[in-house]
């Protein structure tokens, strides 16, 4: 990779790790010189009328109640001081053209950023081009979460090799040094349907996996297990959504009537004991669920062949609350699951806060690299619309996550000329505040909100790629950008 000893599966020898470093050393400074542009023309920014251009609105984000380290993080930002973007991290590697690496996973704290590469697990240390350590797994990587806790852990399940490569081990590791902390082994198999592969979140110091035959629920503080689930005649585990809560997707069949038409209920579940607190059964006629937010409860549904066709908004009961209508493809929203993971949990243009849903609206196109679209937020009470978040001219905006009651979101430039940007966005007031803007190189080609990772924490963004492939066929190695992580300047710290 981008670093040298200790070795890793990408690095062959110690001459070509120099190698590697000297051209890493090279990209670095193209990128800081790229970015010192954008702090050149910082003052112009300000007064050129860039969305929030000017303003010096404070952010406001409430501020949440004391978590415990075993809950799963809300952390809520603080904006920075100085709004030019400087190079954080970054990954990259020599792939032979044609080559595929899939990179499961995207993580970061304060100290490293880490992610996910066939079955190795790579932390990058935040302001230097170092590895801050590598963990190679027995197997490729098969299921990620995106949750991680207050005090810095995930959960990964990954294949076993000397099981036939089935996707049955779960393990949490500690993201800050990469240490496993515990392992365990899930009774997944081969199924008439085809490989299970389970899928994996985590809530309120416990971590819930389900396959094709049931569910589990194991303990953070060692992996001991709590309780576990089979699955029904007519009813299967299809996933779990985490974080504030637990809510699980039954797949169901009603066999008696000789329908197997899917029929899906959702359940919230006990984290420590498994016990079913409510049940919401979906209308029949819904092709498929995804869960968006497990609390408050939001669903995702597809009827038809027009895709996702509503939100559905339940109550803290599980009772129904309202319809967020998605108007044929008005809004930008996508749940489906791309790579070697299936998940219930993944819908990319959403976002949920405490009160409203917010949805990224489609794009408008005016000639050549000249699209706009805007992001709406709708309260979860009534399913109407509250207020409208325009990208601006020659901009494309996407929700990245809640940071208390403010809407973080990542400004793409479409127009070749401006930078991007992170702004905050205030659901109350309408109002736009700059975090910062940043430009990279052209080879960073992974900052498509709608197919690559796009993780905030601690005052720095990131971008990392769900798939690397280098350019070409065949020929020799080309250097393939991974991921890329940008903070203020005023907190940038000079690479090693």
């Amino acid at each position: 990779m981008t670093y040298g000893p200790p070795p890793s599966p990408f690095t062959q020898s110690q001459r070509a790790a120099d190698e590697r470093r000297q051209r890493r050393t090279r990209l670095w400074v193209s990128v800081i010189a790229v970015l010192v542009v954008v702090a050149c023309v910082g003052g112009w920014l300000m007064w050129a009328g860039l969305p929030g251009g000017g303003k010096d609105d404070s952010v406001g984000a409430s501020t949440t109640r004391k978590q415990a380290p075993d809950e799963v993080r809300e952390t809520v930002e603080d904006r920075p001081k100085d709004r030019s973007g400087h190079l954080a991290a970054s990954l990259a590697d020599d792939l032979k053209p044609g080559k595929t690496l899939n990179m499961p996973g995207t993580w970061a704290t304060d100290k490293v950023l880490v992610k996910g590469m066939n079955s190795t697990l790579e932390g990058i240390g935040i302001g230097t081009d170092e590895e801050a350590w590598h963990y190679s797994l027995s197997g490729e990587i098969c299921g990620t979460t995106r949750h991680v806790t207050v005090d810095g852990r995930t959960a990964v399940l990954f294949r076993n090799e000397k099981s036939k490569g089935l996707c049955n081990q779960l393990a949490l590791f500690d993201l800050d040094t990469g240490k496993k902390l515990w392992q365990v082994s899930i009774p997944t198999s081969k199924t008439t349907m085809g490989e299970d592969v389970p899928n994996v979140s985590m809530t309120q110091g416990v971590v819930a996996a389900a396959w094709s035959a049931g569910s589990a629920a194991y303990d953070m503080s060692g992996g001991k297990q709590l309780w576990e689930r089979k699955r029904t005649t007519d009813c299967r585990e299809g996933g779990y959504a985490g974080g504030r809560a637990l809510v699980v997707r039954l797949d169901c069949t009603d066999r008696a009537s000789g329908s197997y038409d899917p029929e899906y209920r959702v359940q919230k579940r006990d984290p420590r004991t498994g016990r079913t607190l409510w049940t919401y059964k979906v209308s029949s006629g819904i092709d498929l669920v995804y869960l968006v937010s497990a609390e408050p409860p939001v669903l995702a549904v597809t009827a038809g062949e027009d895709g996702l066709s509503d939100l559905i908004s339940l109550d803290e009961k599980g009772k129904y609350r309202s319809t967020i209508r998605l108007e044929d493809g008005h809004y930008d929203l996508d749940c489906s699951t791309t790579g070697v993971e299936t998940a219930v949990d993944k819908c990319g243009q959403v976002v949920v806060g405490r009160k409203q849903a917010f949805i990224t609206g489609g794009e408008q196109t005016e000639g050549i690299n000249h699209r706009s679209n805007w992001i709406v937020s709708f309260d979860l009470g009534t399913g109407k619309g509250v207020e409208k978040f325009d990208s601006g001219a020659d901009q494309m905006v996407y929700p990245i996550r809640m940071s208390g009651d403010q809407l973080l979101a990542f400004k793409e430039s479409t127009d070749n000329f401006a930078p991007a940007s992170v702004v905050s966005l205030n659901p109350a007031t309408g109002k736009e505040t700059p975090y910062y803007y940043f430009n990279v190189p052209p080879e960073a080609k992974f900052m498509d909100p709608k197919t690559d990772d796009i993780v905030f924490e601690k005052g720095r963004v990131f971008f990392a790629s769900r798939e690397l492939q280098a350019d070409g066929q065949g020929g020799k190695p080309v250097r393939t950008w991974g991921a890329i992580g940008i903070e203020s300047v005023a907190a940038a710290r000079p690479p090693r």
